[in-house]
């Protein structure tokens, strides 16, 4: 059975848990007249006034006023709060001094706290690896600038090329023209190359009787030689075009020699020659078929011609004309008017000291043909520039074969 509550004084029933706001539970408190009263006078309280006036009974003993309750509580908190805030500063330090001891304790045994290699990447290593490969290139990019920009700046300056791969020409030397030459030789008083002198003789010395217009008659050939390599063999030939007309004196500076005119076995030479060219001769026929004018205003026994095309030439397939010109250990340049009748050539170039010889050949082909041939040589004092000028085969005409006009020598 239940135990009997005990009962208060007046029958009253005790009040279980927290009673609420503002309840006396000490009975009905008489009634008390209402008195008007001015602000600032003092309120009166009646009986709790009363020094050693008996409280109520009751367990609710709160004030009254929400204000002065709220002030209790809010006490309370604060107290509560200090003692929580010195606790959390103390669990903090002592966990640290939990974890420094425990690193202590297993850094000898388990090596430094990090994820093995072949755990898995996380997002926040990814992105920190990312950024190392991009310092790392960044890095070798700006090295590498460094050092292409130290290697331009110690490379030394070199001067710029010649305008169109000239070489720088030299100064004017102080000496007068033709009052020295080269290679140690005499001086040179020959008249000009396109002036030779008419009033000579064969031998290139001046009649008796006449002057040489104050000029000695020459007798030593101007220095042409190679300043890079003289003395050296040289040997190359050209087809050059076949002009109009041209000068044997112009071109012949030193000699000439042109074949017909007069006749089979005639030719003309120039008249104040060297003599280089050498001819042994043979049998021969005249033509006048030539495919320019040859002229020239030195010669002899025709002192001027003002426009030949006369030549000789061989007939059948095997002829040839072979001829020498003179070398002096100076640079030569040789040209060689030829053609032929409806036959195919060859042109054969060598020089007398030995040495690569040079061709050319001629394709057989019927018709007049004509051609300029340009050699230049260079062959040791007693040594000559051996040339043949043969027909092949012949389409076979009476008249087919090869054609010769004229030589120079300058």
């Amino acid at each position: 059975m239940p135990e009997p509550r005990p009962s208060l004084p007046g029958g009253r029933v005790p009040l279980v848990g927290p009673a609420p706001i503002g309840l006396h539970l000490s009975g009905p408190s008489p009634a008390r007249p209402v008195t008007a009263h001015k602000p600032g006078d003092p309120v009166d309280l009646g009986p709790l006034q009363e020094t050693g006036a008996e409280a109520r009974p009751g367990r609710h003993s709160a004030r009254e006023s929400l204000r002065a309750r709220l002030a209790d509580l809010t006490g309370g908190l604060t107290g509560l709060t200090g003692l929580t805030g010195g606790l959390g500063v103390r669990l903090r330090s002592a966990t640290r001094a939990a974890k420094t001891r425990l690193s202590r304790i297993l850094a000898p045994i388990a090596g430094p706290l990090r994820p093995p290699p072949e755990a898995p990447a996380t997002r926040v290593a990814t992105a920190r690896a990312r950024r190392r490969r991009r310092r790392a290139v960044l890095t070798a990019i700006t090295l590498t600038g460094l050092v292409a920009a130290l290697a331009y700046a110690v490379r030394s300056p070199t001067q710029p090329p010649l305008a169109g791969g000239s070489a720088p020409v030299a100064a004017p030397s102080e000496q007068a023209p033709n009052e020295q030459a080269p290679s140690g030789q005499a001086p040179n008083k020959q008249a000009p190359n396109n002036q030779a002198p008419n009033n000579q003789g064969p031998n290139g010395q001046a009649p008796s009787g006449q002057a040489s217009s104050g000029q000695a008659p020459s007798d030593q050939s101007p220095a042409t030689g190679d300043p890079v390599a003289p003395g050296v063999p040289l040997l190359d030939v050209d087809l050059a075009p076949l002009p109009g007309a041209l000068s044997l004196t112009a071109l012949g500076t030193r000699d000439w020699r042109h074949w017909g005119g007069a006749g089979a076995d005639s030719f003309h030479r120039k008249a104040s020659g060297t003599g280089e060219i050498q001819d042994p001769g043979g049998e021969r026929l005249e033509h006048n078929a030539g495919a320019c004018d040859l002229r020239w205003t030195d010669g002899t026994p025709t002192a001027r011609q003002d426009g030949t095309r006369a030549g000789v030439f061989q007939r059948g397939a095997g002829k040839s004309f072979t001829l020498g010109v003179a070398g002096s250990g100076d640079l030569r340049t040789v040209r060689l008017f030829v053609g032929t009748f409806s036959a195919g050539a060859r042109l054969d170039l060598s020089l007398s000291s030995g040495g690569d010889p040079a061709v050319r050949e001629v394709a057989l082909a019927a018709g007049d043909r004509f051609y300029q041939y340009v050699i230049r040589f260079r062959a040791a004092p007693g040594e000559r520039l051996l040339i043949r000028w043969h027909a092949v085969t012949v389409t076979g005409g009476q008249n087919d074969g090869v054609a010769l006009q004229a030589i120079t020598v300058s």
